[in-house]
């Protein structure tokens, strides 16, 4: 089965809530651009007890999205990571840590094609263990802005416009 859907982080809902933020438009943007494709979108419960500690979710967000509460599997998953605390950005409390695993163990289970974030902490450590083979979600830091090649789980849109233009005397 190929990876789908988006997971969203706590901090992608609080950037698109938040019109004064500096990637408020990269968070509208990816939120339009998944709706009208028609990409799962999953809101953890985790998420949603982090955002209503200070707001709670429109229901238009909720509506829109599949509610992943953490359950059996999830646990199981996220303790199959290999990331030591010691490994942890220095920037990340360890419990934001513990709660990110949490997310992308979610993320895995679920079979997610994407995690996106507006978290540089989050970020890293979803992309160190996609690297490691640990993780197959493409996590899109909001801070990059809006592209849909990196909603290419092929990745090969990333390789647009990095090739030299074809030389009009090639012959093949």
């Amino acid at each position: 089965m190929h990876p789908s859907g988006a997971v969203l982080d706590t901090s992608f809902f609080i950037t698109l809530a938040g019109k004064d933020r500096a990637h408020h438009a990269a968070a509208r943007d990816y939120w339009r651009w998944l709706i009208e494709k028609g990409v799962p979108l999953y809101l953890p419960t985790i998420v949603v007890s982090e955002f209503y500690l200070r707001q709670e979710l429109p229901p238009e967000i909720t509506r829109a999205c599949i509610t992943l509460p953490f359950n059996w599997d999830d646990a199981i998953q996220c303790s199959k990571f290999r990331f030591p605390l010691s490994d942890r950005d220095p920037s990340t409390p360890r419990e934001s840590l513990k709660d990110d695993l949490k997310i992308l163990a979610q993320a895995v289970v679920q079979n997610a094609a994407y995690l996106i974030t507006d978290d540089e902490g989050f970020h890293r450590t979803a992309t160190r263990l996609k690297a490691e083979g640990q993780s197959p979600c493409i996590s899109i830091h909001l801070k990059d802005g809006f592209s849909e090649t990196q909603l290419d789980p092929t990745g090969q849109g990333l390789l647009f416009g990095t090739w030299p233009a074809p030389n009009a005397d090639f012959e093949a």
